[in-house]
C-alpha cells in the first residue's frame, strides 16, 4: 500500500487524504461541502491552502449505491454501448477514471494496478476453500471499465492508452484481458455528462483545472458487483494482490466491505497562481533576506570589536 506520507513525483505531490482501513472523509451529497482535516497527532497531514482549486477533489464513499446502467459512452473501438452492456453477464467489475494526457497520477495508478492483476491470478486458492483453486484472470473471473474524464478523448488517445496497459500483462493473459478491459469515452465529443453521472453515482469527485489544462482527481478503484453496485473502494497507486482478490471475489458475491489505502489525489500547487499567494511568497523572500542582512551585520559588528580590542594599548598598572 502507499505510505501515508505526501508522495513527490517530477515537481507534483500527491495529498493523502485518508487512511487503510478507514471510509474516506464524509463530504455532502451535493458536493458544497469542504473537507475537515482530523486530528491525528503526528500522523496528521495538513489540507491544502485554500487557493488550490481542487480542494473539493476526494471520494464520497457511496458502498451499496448502484451505477446509472443506462448511461451511454463509445468504446475504445467507437462502438456506443451502455454501461449495462459493458457490465453484462455475471462478473464483479474494477472501475476506474483517468484520461490520457494525465502529468502523472494515472500512469502510476494503472501501472501499480497492472503490477498486481499478475499476481492475483497467480494466488491459486479461492478465498471459499469449498470453491477450490480458482485462476483471477481479466476477462475470465473479473472484468476492468475505465472511464475516461476528458470529453474530448479521441477513439486514438484511448485506443493506445489501453494497448499500452495490456502490454504490461503477461503475454499469455493479454488475448483475454483485452475482451475483459474497456475504455469508456464521451459518446458524444465534448459531452461529459455522462461520465460526471457514473462519477457521481460512486461518490468520485473530479474538476478541471483550466490553468492547467487538466483533470484533477483522486486515484481510486471502484469494486463493482455484476448488477452494477458498488461493493468496495482501493485507494492508491499500490496494491496488495491478496486484498484485490479478496476484493473481486466479494464483489461477485455483491458482498460490501470497508475500504483499504490511502486515497491519493493530484496535487499541483503554483504559489504564483494567485496574487495572495504571491504577496505571501514576496514577504517570506523579503523576511529572508532582511534577516539575512541583520546576522551579517551581527557579525561584522563583533568582528570588529574583537580586532579594536586587540589592538588597543595595555592600561598601565593601577591606572583604571
Amino acid at each position: 500500500m502507499a505510505s501515508n506520507s505526501a508522495i513527490a513525483l517530477a515537481g507534483s505531490a500527491f495529498a493523502i487524504l485518508s487512511i487503510a482501513g478507514a471510509p474516506a472523509m464524509a463530504h455532502p451529497p451535493d458536493g458544497d461541502g469542504k473537507p475537515a482535516a482530523p486530528a491525528r497527532g503526528d500522523d496528521e497531514i495538513l489540507a491544502p491552502p485554500p487557493t488550490y482549486q481542487a480542494n473539493d477533489v476526494t471520494v464520497d464513499e457511496h458502498v451499496g449505491g448502484r451505477v446509472p446502467l443506462d448511461a451511454v459512452f463509445r468504446t475504445q473501438d467507437g462502438a456506443r454501448v451502455t454501461l449495462g452492456e459493458v457490465l453484462h453477464g455475471d462478473l464483479p467489475a474494477i472501475l476506474t477514471f483517468n484520461y490520457s494526457d494525465c502529468p502523472m497520477l494515472c500512469s502510476v495508478q494503472l501501472n501499480g494496478l497492472t503490477a498486481a492483476l499478475p499476481k492475483v491470478g497467480e494466488l491459486g486458492a479461492s478465498p471459499d476453500p469449498s470453491k477450490g483453486s480458482v485462476m483471477f484472470r481479466v476477462g475470465a473471473q473479473f472484468r476492468i471499465i475505465t472511464i475516461d474524464l476528458e470529453p474530448n478523448e479521441t477513439l486514438d488517445k484511448a485506443q493506445k492508452m489501453r494497448e499500452r496497459y495490456l502490454a504490461r500483462l503477461p503475454e499469455d493473459q493479454r488475448a483475454t484481458a483485452r475482451k475483459g478491459w474497456t475504455f469508456l469515452i464521451a459518446a458524444t465529443p465534448g459531452d461529459g455528462a455522462a461520465i460526471h453521472r457514473v462519477a457521481q453515482a460512486v461518490g468520485f469527485r473530479y474538476t478541471y483545472i483550466k490553468d492547467r489544462a487538466e483533470w484533477a482527481h483522486p486515484a481510486a478503484l471502484i469494486l463493482l458487483s455484476a448488477a452494477g453496485a458498488v461493493t468496495r473502494y482501493l485507494y492508491g497507486i499500490e496494491f496488495d494482490p491478496k486484498v484485490m482478490r479478496e476484493s473481486i471475489y466479494k464483489a461477485g458475491l455483491a458482498e460490501p466491505s470497508t475500504a483499504v489505502g490511502f486515497m491519493i489525489r493530484c496535487y499541483h500547487y503554483d504559489p504564483g497562481a494567485n496574487s495572495h499567494a504571491r504577496a505571501g511568497v514576496t514577504a517570506l523572500r523579503v523576511g529572508a533576506a532582511g534577516f539575512a542582512l541583520l546576522l551579517f551585520g551581527a557579525l561584522a559588528a563583533m568582528h570588529l570589536l574583537r580586532r579594536s580590542r586587540r589592538l588597543s594599548p595595555a592600561a598601565p598598572n593601577g591606572v583604571p
